[in-house]
């Protein structure tokens, strides 16, 4: 397995996607209450204090005993930027560790992600990994998979059989805690003087998650902020979603605080805004993209709250690598606790096109637990 993880390390590294660059270490500069401090602000602003300067912990610790080297996964690609991105972050991991990672189109159709999970079910996978997939589209295929003792693992997923699925990553717990660090964040920049939209995508039930998780904390930190919720629908991304901000914000002049409930919404916005005339609206993104995160950069967006995707990606791909081959998974994984902070113009480092990692080293320290097993 040395030999193999090697090599593997060597195609890392000559992976652009994954010449990932860390994030700088000064002062994010958010935190600093625009309204005078009171006590909620004061609480926002502990609230957000931990994810300022550096990431949160590095999840996963423990030493892979076993190896999976040919084993057979599924990759259930969405058709989404974000599921692509998953699929071309978690390849390299699988080939380190000797396993073959297939993708699988599966749509956003009821009947084409149902076929996709038959698949997945008849096709001698040893495991499979769903990023982003609305469960309801799929129950059916997860229970065939529980029933042929196939570990699933799932990122982006909430409202799933959490019974059925062994890992879960980016699911209830992170998302409901994005959102109140998002509405945190606003109350520290702002105080009560918010007049804010939070954008959701009726696709990605995460996105509803996040969405009563940020109004709840805001109603907590701030009763006297007006906070409305609007829908950019998972077909606009990528095309309309600019028309749809522009629009909402010219119909609604009041709104000068923008959260996004998924980076993906603003992709395409700067020029948007800029050629409708909208200024003075501070936009911050959950899980912001690569062209999020130039936005970010040039000042179009103040800051994005982000989630470390190629700890994420190789997180699902170490707890298949354990499953598949009789072990636990790592606790690290179970928990659901991947690398976030946020981040601005002031810690962002100068190329921002291949996305964000706060662990520059993820596949070290990943390759460094694996490269005992035998």
């Amino acid at each position: 397995m040395a030999k193999r993880v090697s090599r593997a390390i060597a195609v890392v590294a000559a992976l652009p996607l994954l010449a990932l660059a860390a994030c700088g270490s000064g002062n994010s500069g958010a935190g600093t209450s625009k309204s005078g401090g009171t006590a909620e602000t004061a609480t926002a602003k502990r609230m957000i204090q931990p994810y300022l300067d550096k990431p949160s912990a590095f999840p996963i610790t423990q030493l892979l005993r076993k190896s999976p080297a040919g084993k057979k996964i599924a990759y259930m690609d969405c058709g989404t930027p974000i599921c692509a991105l998953f699929y071309q972050i978690s390849e390299p991991a699988a080939k380190a560790l000797g396993m073959t990672l297939t993708r699988i189109d599966t749509g956003q159709a009821a009947d084409t992600v149902g076929s996709a999970f038959d698949t997945a079910v008849s096709g001698g996978y040893d495991g499979v990994f769903v990023p982003a997939i609305p469960p309801s589209l799929w129950q059916r295929g997860l229970d065939a998979l529980h029933a042929k003792g196939i570990p699933v693992v799932t990122t982006g997923v909430t409202g799933a059989d959490a019974s059925k699925i062994a890992v879960r990553q980016v699911s209830e717990q992170i998302v409901k805690q994005t959102g109140e660090l998002l509405a945190a964040y606003v109350v520290a920049e702002h105080g009560a003087n918010v007049d804010a939209v939070l954008y959701k995508t009726p696709e990605l039930p995460f996105v509803e998650v996040l969405s009563e998780a940020f109004q709840k904390e805001m109603k907590v930190l701030c009763g006297s902020c007006k906070v409305r919720t609007a829908d950019i629908p998972a077909a606009s991304l990528g095309s309309k979603a600019p028309s749809i901000v522009v629009d909402d914000l010219q119909a609604h002049p009041d709104t000068k605080t923008v959260v996004f409930g998924v980076g993906e919404q603003a992709n395409g916005l700067a020029a948007a805004m800029k050629a409708a005339g909208l200024n003075g609206v501070e936009m911050i993104a959950n899980s912001p993209t690569p062209e999020t995160l130039q936005q970010i950069k040039d000042g179009s967006i103040k800051a994005g709250l982000a989630l470390d995707l190629a700890v994420i990606g190789w997180t699902a791909v170490d707890s298949l690598a354990r499953l598949t081959t009789g072990q636990k998974a790592d606790p690290g994984a179970v928990a659901d606790t991947p690398p976030i902070q946020f981040l601005t113009k002031s810690n962002l480092p100068a190329d921002v096109s291949h996305g964000w990692t706060g662990y520059p080293d993820f596949a070290k320290r990943f390759t460094t637990l694996w490269k005992s097993a035998s």
